[in-house]
């Protein structure tokens, strides 16, 4: 639009407002993706248009396993306490209490393998394991191996599903009787069963995860997804059940060629299943699998492909919003480098969060909310937990050509409008114009508006809280950050604004520019 005060003749200068925004798209290249989406997203959510908010700071760490490297865990709840259940490399196995703050390990004298071992909770009394050491159950008191005849001696899962417990072997899948997990049930005269799934579709080992959601028991091989439903004893002609009481039901094959080697990345979300693989992540609703990395292709082609970085997922509320979660290691990616991210998505939208080097998240609720929980070494720690602490925060806008991508454009002034709730004395914003070659720093004109407190002698006075820590104070509110001149010129412009431990909203980011040769 043309501005007053213009020369006659010169060409107008023009504004263009970026707030009607979407999620992250690196499918294509920055300067190909869909205008109103952002080329890059880290721990600031966009939740609508004008509100792109960032998320609370990870904790501290909430235990330290020193020497027990732990690799799996998941969420599980005994006589009302809520667990997280953490697999250590030396065979040790670990009760962490969500509420208390407290880890034990919870099976002293029955180490196992120290390696994908596998659990699920049966009612809300007792956790089942699975290992290649064999069956074992914990009651929130007591770890004690179930042996027997019939039993199986290892396996590389273990579900709960309509009243038994299934274990698989490879191809093999054990069924214990109903409504028991003893030893007994797993004798053919009480109703055990066991199934070689022949279907050519599973291929390599056998089967990679088991998961009992929704009314179905998934089976994900590495390329191939089965659901299993139905699960009844026949009767005979007079209405009774037959003996031995051994079920029969529903093996269905409804991926034929997509499935996952990667069993940390299977969780359930709502009536749907998340899982990934390296060439994507997944929806499974129903008996169809649809890709929902699509918009982040750019990213997930960088996916480290070692076998030393495994992805895993979970679901979390962010900003009182339910994401589906997938953490991932980036290798040589030429525009983001090499580090560890969590894919989030909802409605649609894609974002980043950025914490460092965690190597496996799940899910867990904290007060009947889902959250994430994850490691960095041998520590853990809960993701999106910390509020009063902001993480540092990245924002790229596609490189617009603003209708006319033969002309260049020259960059007059640039800036962005936020309003924050949280600074530190650290706290700062960065913008830099950004063309195809390279960006150009924009310092901002607006400052921090930190405040001192002066006392009746005219000095100034530091307030300092519980920890001996000096508190900063600092006018809360709208500030719009802006700046002259920034001498941006390209055929192609975008910005990108980044925040050291600032808690604020992201409301527009706008730019002041004028077209200039075309064809040059």
């Amino acid at each position: 639009m043309a501005q007053k005060n213009e020369v006659q003749g010169e060409e107008p200068r023009r504004t263009k407002i970026f707030r009607e925004w979407k999620g992250v798209n690196t499918q294509a290249s920055r300067l190909s993706i869909p205008q109103d989406a952002f080329y890059n997203l880290e721990n600031i959510i966009p939740i609508g248009a004008g509100n792109c908010h960032t998320v609370p700071n990870i904790s501290a760490a909430l235990f330290d396993y020193t020497a027990d490297q732990p690799y799996w865990m998941q969420f599980a709840t005994i006589n009302g306490i809520d667990y997280l259940i953490v697999f250590g490399n030396t065979g040790k196995v670990f009760a962490y209490n969500i509420v208390g703050g407290t880890s034990a390990q919870i099976n002293a004298g029955h180490l196992l393998s120290g390696a994908n071992s596998r659990m699920d909770q049966w009612k809300n009394s007792v956790i089942l394991f699975i290992d290649s050491t064999g069956y074992y159950s914990w009651d929130g008191a007591t770890f004690a191996p179930i042996t027997g005849a019939g039993v199986p001696s290892y396996g590389d899962d273990i579900a709960v599903y309509s009243g038994r417990v299934w274990i698989a072997q490879g191809r093999v899948i054990t069924v214990s009787g109903a409504n028991d997990y003893s030893a007994a049930s797993f004798t053919v005269a009480n109703g055990a069963a066991s199934v070689n799934l022949t279907d050519p579709q599973i291929r390599g080992n056998g089967i990679v995860r088991l998961l009992s959601a929704n009314g179905y028991l998934y089976i994900f091989a590495r390329s191939s997804i089965n659901i299993i439903s139905d699960v009844y004893v026949p009767v005979d002609s007079t209405g009774a059940a037959i003996v031995p009481q051994t079920p029969v039901f529903t093996n269905l094959n409804v991926q034929a060629m997509i499935g996952t080697d990667h069993p940390g990345s299977v969780f359930a979300f709502g009536r749907d299943i998340m899982f990934a693989n390296h060439y994507g992540a997944y929806i499974l609703r129903g008996i169809t699998a649809t890709r929902l990395s699509t918009d982040i292709d750019g990213t997930w082609q960088y996916i480290n492909k070692s076998g030393t970085a495994d992805l895993s997922g979970g679901a979390a509320t962010v900003q009182n919003i339910l994401n589906a979660c997938f953490l991932f290691q980036r290798l040589n990616d030429p525009v983001f480098g090499s580090n560890t991210v969590v894919a989030c998505w909802f409605d649609g939208k894609w974002w980043f969060t950025n914490y460092g080097s965690l190597t496996f998240i799940t899910q867990a609720l904290v007060g009947n909310v889902p959250q994430l929980f994850g490691f960095i070494a041998n520590k853990l720690y809960q993701l999106h937990a910390d509020n009063t602490t902001a993480p540092n925060t990245v924002w790229s806008t596609a490189l617009w050509p603003m209708d006319d991508p033969l002309a260049d454009k020259q960059v007059l002034r640039a800036g962005f409008e936020v309003t924050s709730s949280l600074l530190s004395s650290q706290s700062n914003f960065t913008l830099t114009v950004d063309t195809p070659t390279g960006s150009v720093s924009a310092p901002t004109i607006n400052q921090i508006g930190f405040v001192s407190w002066i006392n009746n002698t005219g000095a100034i006075v530091q307030w300092v809280n519980n920890v001996s820590a000096v508190v900063n104070w600092f006018n809360i509110g709208y500030t719009l950050y802006n700046s002259s001149s920034p001498s941006g010129f390209s055929k192609y412009v975008g910005l990108t604004g980044t925040a050291v431990g600032a808690n604020y909203e992201l409301q527009s980011i706008s730019m002041d520019y004028k077209l200039r040769a075309r064809w040059v």
